[in-house]
């Protein structure tokens, strides 16, 4: 008993001392519009640049400030202010309790106020106490959000790795169907282990996630991983991480302190990434009611953009002096014109393609189960995690299971097919009304088979 509340109490003192590096980022609390002519005259402005203030949330820092709708934000800081996602950007350069000035204009007159900024609203959770905690790397911290269900415990954990974008998993709108997957295997009584990326949220790094590399990433998530033996209330001999798209790739590529019980992934790759952009390139298109004719032309100038940047390991600069490349970069590929494509710096693209995926599978220790949607398509082709399942059970018998799961699409809403997630792809309000729970059962029924 006295060793048990040595560990808690140490347990304590570090999440403080963590928690103390890591202020929260700052919330401003308005929903914005960028200023045009139109809204210039109407609100009486000298030019059309700003961001209109359409609404004010309670308890935020631009309510302490006495900003209200219809205000124009012009400037921040003496920063002058063009459109409403300038106002975003600087707001999170900032942290909780830093003042900040604002200028705007309010019935066609400027004013100027200065406040304390209020931090970020944390998350809440109706089953689970839910603790903000960090980890120490590469000289700055990760925010972790932890979900800790009733009970002293130890509970089993499910250490969650969400896909390759560079937005904020802090503040998860509660109908979103990750935020219900999550809440939902709280309720079951897991821990939930959530990890912010580099620069993102919280988290204060050198290199901000859409400029490190896929190494770089999963270091971090590894780190992460390593700390929950510091916690008295995680049983650290059932600890399951789930890979979601890019997660699953990172998944089995982590080298942790202590091995994870089990690797769930759903709608991943296993193969080179040129295969798979390969495939992208010919079904997705047409997926979506791409000519045949028209598609060909589109993989005739894929196959050499992806060639140079995954074979070749061509620079963006390098391949934009090929006019064709160059084109294909910015209008097909999301180049950023600054190493950037898709929101992700160019070499962490050329690492999956170096990735040695078929030799971390086949030497992971872990149970695994190996998840395909039937409405996929991001992950389109079920042959990925065939190979998983296949790969885990040649070389470690009866590990590794496959479950093709109907009725679900890459974001784990609930569809009739692939064509239906296609169609819903972009109706906000279908995906946060229709989330397939059955994934939350399929994934507690497996993580109680193998429990230890």
């Amino acid at each position: 008993m006295k060793r048990r509340i040595l560990v808690s109490v140490l347990t304590v003192m570090l999440t403080t001392s963590l928690f103390a590096q890591l202020p929260r980022r700052a919330f401003l609390g308005t929903q914005l519009y960028t200023v045009n002519d139109s809204v210039a005259r109407l609100y009486k402005l000298p030019e059309a640049q700003g961001a209109l203030i359409q609404r004010v949330v309670e308890n935020s820092s631009a309510k302490s400030v006495g900003l209200q709708p219809g205000d124009v934000i012009v400037s921040v800081q003496d920063k002058n202010i063009a459109t409403h996602l300038e106002v975003v950007e600087t707001i999170g350069s900032y942290r909780e309790g830093d003042v900040i000035q604002f200028s705007y204009y309010r019935n066609g007159e400027l004013q100027h106020a200065e406040a304390p900024l209020k931090g970020f609203p944390k998350e809440t959770s109706e089953h689970a106490e839910v603790i903000y905690d960090a980890v120490p790397y590469d000289g700055g911290y990760v925010r972790t959000i932890i979900r800790k269900p009733p009970g002293e415990g130890p509970h089993p954990a499910f250490f969650f790795i969400q896909g390759a974008h560079c937005g904020s998993i802090d503040g998860m709108n509660p109908r979103s169907p990750v935020a219900m997957l999550l809440e939902g295997l709280t309720k079951k009584g897991y821990v939930v282990v959530k990890t912010e990326k580099a620069g993102i949220g919280d988290s204060r790094n050198k290199i901000h996630c859409t400029d490190c590399d896929l190494d770089y990433e999963t270091r971090l998530f590894t780190a992460s991983f390593n700390q929950l033996s510091q916690y008295d209330f995680i049983d650290t001999s059932n600890v399951f991480v789930f890979g979601h798209s890019m997660g699953g790739v990172q998944a089995p590529l982590m080298q942790t302190d202590f091995p994870p019980r089990g690797i769930a992934v759903f709608g991943t790759i296993a193969r080179p990434w040129f295969e798979y952009y390969m495939d992208i390139a010919r079904k997705q298109r047409l997926l979506v009611g791409q000519d045949y004719l028209e598609n060909e032309k589109h993989v005739a100038r894929a196959i050499p953009f992806y060639y140079k940047l995954m074979i070749e390991k061509m620079s963006p600069e390098e391949m934009k002096q090929d006019p064709e490349l160059k084109d294909f970069m910015y209008n097909q590929w999301s180049y950023d014109g600054e190493g950037r494509f898709h929101g992700r710096h160019y070499t962490f693209w050329q690492q999956l393609q170096d990735t040695r995926l078929f030799t971390a599978w086949a030497s992971t220790p872990a149970h695994v189960l190996s998840i395909w949607g039937e409405g996929e398509f991001v992950a389109l082709n079920p042959f990925e995690h065939e190979l998983i399942a296949d790969i885990v059970n040649q070389y470690n018998p009866r590990k590794a299971r496959l479950y093709s799961m109907p009725n679900i699409d890459h974001g784990f809403v609930r569809v009739e097919d692939v064509q239906h997630a296609i169609d819903i792809r972009n109706d906000w309000e279908y995906q946060y009304t229709h989330f397939n729970n059955n994934l939350t059962d399929v994934l507690h029924e497996w993580m109680q088979e193998i429990i230890n």
